[in-house]
């Protein structure tokens, strides 16, 4: 009888707590459903929308918040786009652009008037903790997602909280919330599967602070605003990983530049290779997670990648394995951007030295047709001389100046070490 009744209040506990869940997620829901916004960039010609995501209000009743992401078509086009948010009691109206911080994908939109109570921020709660995310997802009307709070990750440059819930297209910009309804973050994006990523709210009372000193002018060239932020954001983050110790990885006769950041992850990439090969192959890729959204049509920038491929064989001839390690050499960025968009590559080449062996060089740049001052940077190294060896290494940098990542090229063959 006493298993019974344990069993029975075990059960009763698992109810009352589950009833308890959901008032409070139908209470923050109740709290927020006027302070969350549909946000819209319409066609001026058509009237249509062209992207929609969400936004809240924030600060003096009159801003709202939401993603870059959401509102970036503004940038390249301002004379054919606008911005105007739908409200869930129906009400709409436009929005200017006062400010943004492209680096942690957020904008700061202001109305004429004042839209309502704003929110409140708060800080992040324990690992664990339950939050609350809002916004309008799929164009289908106001939503709630609940999950857990995952705890900011390092590998983007601790501007990214992990979030055990689903963010659907259509929410980002929307504020997550913790148990007393205030806002830790500001919704992201989405990996699928449960997991997804939100901004933590102290970027956007920093926002909120620059926008009282420093707003937008009406005439103002987004375009400019947007390369000087993403050149300074990119600076700081190649100085970061300059000051950082750089721990070694081994690759067959080499010594090789491992995780030069905690925002980096390695990968041995090594493809399967039948019974019959003759020759065999190793590969690492290593890449971060911290990019940055541009626009529509350059989409994400600030990658860093690197990648070693070694080929050796016992059974080709010289000629035969010379013919395999070109077509195997890569020495370009995969990239389907138009001319419009990017330049060509223009590139220099050198013989080098690099620990006793001699190395072909490249080093590619091209540039940003509509953000003067942006690159994208290739540097290749291909190992020569070898009859049955071959070596080379990928660099990549996107959206970044030119000039700023030759120290750490320089820094990243100085490393490179030949074991005999």
């Amino acid at each position: 009888m006493r298993i019974i009744r344990a069993i029975w209040l075990i059960v009763l506990l698992g109810f009352l707590s589950e009833s308890a869940q959901a008032l409070e997620t139908k209470a923050i829901f109740q709290m927020h459903q006027d302070t969350v916004l549909q946000i819209r960039v319409l066609n001026r010609e058509t009237g249509k929308k062209s992207s929609i995501g969400s936004g809240f209000i924030i600060g003096d009743g009159r801003q709202v918040a939401t993603n870059y992401h959401v509102i970036s078509r503004i940038i390249l086009e301002p004379e054919l786009f606008y911005i105007t948010y739908l409200g869930q009691n129906g009400r709409e109206g436009e929005l200017k652009l006062i400010s943004l911080d492209i680096a942690r994908d957020l904008a700061l939109l202001e109305s004429p008037t004042v839209l309502g109570e704003a929110t409140k921020t708060s800080g992040l709660p324990p690992n664990g903790a339950p939050i609350y995310a809002m916004g309008n997802p799929l164009d289908l009307g106001l939503n709630i997602v609940v999950g857990t709070n995952g705890g900011i990750l390092n590998q983007t440059d601790d501007s990214r909280i992990l979030f055990s819930g689903s963010l659907n297209p259509g929410m980002s910009g929307g504020p997550t919330l913790n148990e007393r309804g205030e806002v830790i973050g500001i919704n992201v994006s989405t990996a699928r599967n449960d997991i997804s990523f939100v901004v933590p709210s102290r970027y956007l009372n920093s926002l909120l602070e620059r926008a009282k000193t420093d707003p937008f002018e009406i005439d103002q060239d987004l375009k400019v605003e947007v390369t000087e932020q993403l050149l300074k954001y990119e600076k700081g983050y190649i100085k970061q990983v300059l000051d950082n110790k750089w721990p070694t990885i081994e690759l067959r006769n080499l010594s090789l530049p491992g995780v030069i950041s905690p925002t980096i992850r390695c990968w041995d990439n090594s493809a399967k290779l039948n019974a019959t090969a003759l020759y065999k192959r190793f590969q690492i890729r290593c890449a971060n997670k911290n990019l940055v959204y541009l626009d529509s049509a350059n989409k994400f920038v600030g990658n860093l990648v690197y990648e070693y491929f070694w080929l050796e064989s016992d059974q080709m001839n010289s000629l035969r394995f010379n013919n395999l390690y070109e077509k195997l050499n890569k020495d370009q960025i995969d990239s389907h951007l138009d001319e419009d968009v990017v330049s060509n590559f223009n590139c220099d080449t050198w013989f080098v030295e690099i620990s006793g062996q001699e190395f072909k060089t490249n080093l590619c740049r091209r540039e940003y047709v509509e953000y003067q001052g942006l690159s994208d940077v290739l540097f290749t190294a291909a190992l020569t001389g070898q009859k049955k060896q071959g070596f080379f290494i990928t660099f990549i940098m996107t959206g970044v100046d030119f000039k700023s990542t030759l120290p750490l090229i320089k820094r990243f063959i100085e490393q490179i070490a030949w074991n005999p």
